[in-house]
């Protein structure tokens, strides 16, 4: 018996069949290929851009963090004289109808000394008043 030649076997029709199919693969993973490199390429653009934009925001959140330590001022100690610009404070924040705990709150000072502050302010403008009728015409 003799074996048949492998080129009478396949037939021509089969093995460009099958070098199509293996062709076709092998472009399904170039083009797999060329889309996972610009799926990766785009990761690390949007990385790039998204690390660049957190430093920004934690340095203008450094920047808010450093104004809002400067801006903070200690309230005076208990005993300490109150200074004549709070003195002036409270009472133009008064005048424009501040509430006592917003004044306090806004100066950095206690309530109880705002309250004492227009007290007195009080007592003065009525001394005023008195003095003025007092005197002779």
């Amino acid at each position: 018996m003799m074996i048949p030649d492998w080129h009478m076997i396949i037939h021509p029709l089969e093995l460009y069949g099958v070098l199509t199919i293996a062709g076709s693969c092998l472009l399904y993973v170039f083009v797999l290929h060329v889309k996972v490199r610009a799926l990766t390429h785009r990761a690390r653009n949007e990385r790039e851009n998204l690390e660049s934009r957190l430093a920004q925001v934690a340095e203008a959140l450094e920047r808010i963090q450093s104004h809002e330590a400067r801006a903070e001022r200690p309230s005076p100690a208990p005993g300490q004289a109150l200074n004549l610009n709070k003195r002036g404070q409270v009472l133009r924040m008064r005048r424009r109808g501040e509430s006592m705990e917003t004044i306090a709150g806004a100066l950095g000072i206690p309530r109880n000394e705002v309250d004492l502050l227009l007290k007195v302010h009080r007592m003065a403008i009525e001394h005023v008043e008195k003095s003025a009728d007092t005197l002779p015409a």
